[in-house]
């Protein structure tokens, strides 16, 4: 993200202001087996107990992960230690945090490596206590459901996964005549219990017990309870899952019922109204939708206006609104298809679980902010529709950190342009698209006797030397050139498609004479260019990188103050261009 100094001065204090407001815990630390803490910001301490760093300091904390629960600590470690150089540098683990005055909370802790010269690591501490204190009253109400079902007339079984043994209470095992069935679904394909019509959703449904994805689930299968070969009838079979402490199902309660599917449909129903009300309402909107029907059933938040009277009604005509009104227009192609009903119909049919989407939401204020948008998809509770929450939370403030510190970790800090690592994943990127005619050439850029300049006038008119040059060299470029920084005086150039070496030469001379500039009578400043073209004279970046340096010595041998594109009987080895 462009940050104009001039007229928005970021300071000092203004980062550590937006560090301290950003609403999660955040560290940056040192690789080491303690993830030692260079710095962390205010809702880091407090959400450990402690009101500021010099408090924390005089109870001993020096580690990131200090008040992190043991065994997760360990884990932590463990798996930050294991990656390796082809692996995402970044892991996320649920955590509980031991406050200083005993009591405990849970979190969410992502730890990134950041790609640098030094080995650092940037920890986020997300709170999810309120989210853990929802899952534990729902697992409450579930129990009292189970119990409920068992004082019922309702066919009940209790399913061991990994013994694949089934374990009925009396009432249920009065029917089936036992009390203890062994692998039940072995039991109930070779006693005619299903249907042979039912045998594929059977199957179906007892893949998704044993993978434990979904915690609750049913199907309609057509049995014979009684064994009896000739009446079979329909039966909504229903599971719902227990977890142990780590997550891992390890058994399912099974019930089975002739009635309608109103009870399940309504308690999957309110879990997904439940979490809602667990969110802040300010800065949120909430769209609920018949997709079966394509209408528009509620809505509410304070981040949508109410939808004009005549819109109101359709689903169609209501999304139309929300992308023409709110969502940037780059966005649009991206979201449009995203919420279109028939691919969220689609994706509810195949069991699959929606990604979250961010966009840039317009205010009434006139301004945009980042969105995110989710979608869940429910059956309805009471008729066979389906029904889609869609739910838009501002994450503003996150989204603009997060592309705040990508944008710092990309850029070279004295002079705004690309850094040596992201010009070469910027560069290697444009060589693996397919190139429309033309060539693209990579320049070497060379600032002469630059140490004459810092030596006679000193490094801080050295530093504002290189600065002007690179503003220079950004206005005299098209917008989707890319320049970079690859140490002290030196800068790498991207052309994208030139029409042909003869324009290529004409330009590299244009930039070498808009860079001259006379300082005094002893003393000018210059730049020498080397070039090399693809696909001419290379297809990667290492080998158009040493071609170009081979043309660029070629120019200071020429005298400086000029330019060389590449020739094959320019020889000069040069090593491979390396990330530090």
């Amino acid at each position: 993200m462009y940050q104009n100094e001039k007229n928005y001065p970021l300071t000092a204090d203004l980062r550590e202001y937006i560090l301290s407001e950003l609403p999660c815990g955040l560290c940056v630390a040192r690789d080491d087996e303690r993830l030692g803490i260079l710095f962390a910001n205010d809702n880091y301490y407090r959400m450990i107990g402690f009101y500021n760093a010099d408090q924390a300091s005089e109870y001993g904390l020096r580690g990131a992960l200090d008040y992190v629960e043991a065994e997760t600590r360990a884990e932590i470690l463990s798996q930050i230690a294991g990656l390796s150089d082809g692996q995402e540098q970044a892991i996320a683990l649920e955590a509980r945090i031991l406050r200083r005055d005993g009591s405990a909370t849970w979190a969410i802790i992502h730890a990134s490596r950041i790609k640098s010269d030094t080995s650092l690591w940037i920890c986020a501490f997300m709170d999810i206590t309120p989210q853990k204190r929802v899952e534990e009253e729902l697992r409450v109400r579930e129990e009292e459901y189970r119990i409920a079902v068992r004082q019922s007339d309702k066919l009940v079984l209790r399913y061991h996964l990994a013994e694949k043994t089934a374990y009925l209470p009396p009432e249920s095992a009065e029917l089936f005549q036992r009390s203890v069935i062994e692998n039940l679904p072995e039991f109930l394909n070779q006693n005619n219990v299903i249907n042979p019509e039912s045998l594929e959703a059977s199957r179906e449904l007892f893949s998704r017990i044993v993978s434990g994805e979904q915690p609750t689930g049913s199907a309609v299968l057509q049995l014979n309870l009684s064994c009896d070969l000739v009446e079979f009838e329909w039966y909504r079979v229903t599971y719902s899952l227990i977890y142990d402490e780590e997550h891992v199902p390890t058994q399912a309660v099974i019930s089975l019922q002739n009635v309608t599917e109103q009870h399940a449909r309504e308690v999957a129903y309110r879990r997904w109204e439940k979490t809602y009300e667990s969110l802040p309402q300010q800065n949120t909107a909430f769209l609920e939708f018949d997709l079966t029907q394509g209408r528009l059933e509620a809505q509410k938040g304070t981040l949508l206006s109410p939808l004009p009277e005549q819109l109101s009604g359709s689903m169609e005509s209501a999304m139309r609104h929300f992308l023409s009104v709110y969502v940037h227009p780059e966005d649009r192609e991206r979201i449009r298809p995203f919420t279109a009903r028939e691919h969220l119909l689609t994706e509810y049919f195949r069991g699959a679980r929606l990604e979250k989407q961010e966009y840039r939401h317009l205010k009434e204020n006139g301004k945009y902010v980042w969105v995110r948008l989710s979608v869940q998809m429910l059956p309805d509770p009471y008729s066979s529709n389906v029904r889609a929450s869609i739910l838009l939370r501002d994450v503003d403030v996150q989204k603009r950190e997060e592309l705040t510190m990508m944008n710092q970790l990309r850029t070279d800090m004295l002079t705004g342009v690309l850094n040596r690592g992201a010009f070469l994943d910027a560069a290697q990127s444009v060589f693996l698209q397919p190139l429309n005619g033309g060539l693209h050439a990579l320049v070497m850029v060379d600032v002469d006797h630059f140490k004459r300049i810092n030596d006679k006038y000193g490094h801080g008119y050295g530093d504002r030397v290189l600065a002007r040059i690179c503003d220079l060299l950004r206005n005299a470029l098209r917008a989707d050139d890319l320049v970079g920084r690859i140490g002290g005086d030196e800068f790498v150039l991207l052309l994208k498609n030139v029409v042909n070496r003869e324009a290529l030469q004409a330009k590299i001379n244009n930039l070498c004479a808009q860079l001259y500039q006379d300082v005094s009578d002893k003393m000018e400043i210059s730049c020498s260019f080397g070039a090399a073209t693809y696909p001419q004279d290379g297809s990667g970046f290492d080998e158009l990188y040493r071609k170009a340096d081979t043309a660029l010595y070629a120019a200071k041998e020429a005298g400086r103050n000029c330019t060389r594109i590449y020739q094959p009987d320019m020889g000069r080895t040069m090593p491979f261009f390396e990330l530090a």
